[in-house]
């Protein structure tokens, strides 16, 4: 893996969050869905459902209740996007990659995960995470705020409405199930696979991208489903 030279500043900063709340599982460097036509802000951060690894963190605590002493010997980024051990529990990851994976044999090299993960962009510029503020990632505070930024993008009707609104303004375009899901994400490049009923780089079911690293696209649930997980009352 090569690193991104704010990596651990990253990780510096980050893990402050690691040690204050409790809704966290880890802090990743890697964006799986981070292609260069995809993304664009650099400082950005966001909360996800999704493990992604390669260049990540957790707190000793996390890793003293149950992670560690039951770490099994091999697979071990699908088990812990397991439920059992993800428990609800949030990562933080980036927009802009931090890590940049380039084997070219062995494990994921091999598959089509690899090929996906080799055009992934890397962070090019110096950011001093310390001194940024990073409040806006409090679990109550990410979710009101981001539930606002996806209720205030334009209703797509299908694939190529959003792509005819994608121009002007953020687009939402709902999926019905996983099978609806992978059709719609094969169709923008997205990652379309998911593990443990959680598509890559989901938070409460949206998956975002930045369309040409303009506008964002969000992939999303039904209206109904993200009122329940946003805990919103209509």
């Amino acid at each position: 893996i090569e690193i991104a030279i704010d990596f651990f500043s990253y990780m510096n900063a980050t893990a402050q969050l690691l040690d204050t709340d409790s809704m966290l599982l880890a802090v990743s460097a890697f964006n799986d869905n981070g292609f260069q036509s995809m993304v664009s802000d650099n400082k950005r951060l966001m909360r996800s459902d999704f493990f992604p690894g390669l260049g990540w963190m957790l707190s000793r605590g996390v890793w003293e209740d149950g992670i560690g002493s039951n770490w099994p010997e091999g697979w071990w980024d699908d088990w812990l996007r397991d439920e059992k051990q993800r428990r609800g529990r949030h990562i933080i990851r980036p927009e802009v990659s931090r890590t940049y994976h380039f084997g070219k044999s062995g494990g994921a090299s091999d598959n089509w995960m690899g090929k996906q993960i080799e055009n992934v962009a890397v962070n090019k510029k110096d950011i001093k995470w310390e001194s940024e503020d990073l409040s806006y990632l409090e679990e109550s505070t990410f979710r009101r705020n981001y539930w606002e930024i996806i209720t205030a993008a334009k209703v797509a009707k299908d694939t190529k409405n959003a792509m005819n609104l994608i121009g002007s303004s953020n687009v939402i375009l709902t999926y019905n199930d996983l099978k609806d899901f992978v059709w719609k994400a094969e169709y923008f490049g997205i990652m379309h696979d998911e593990r443990a009923g959680v598509p890559r780089t989901a938070y409460k079911g949206v998956v975002e991208v930045k369309v040409k690293g303009k506008n964002s696209l969000f992939l999303a649930p039904p209206r109904d489903k993200l009122e329940q997980d946003f805990s919103i009352s209509t």
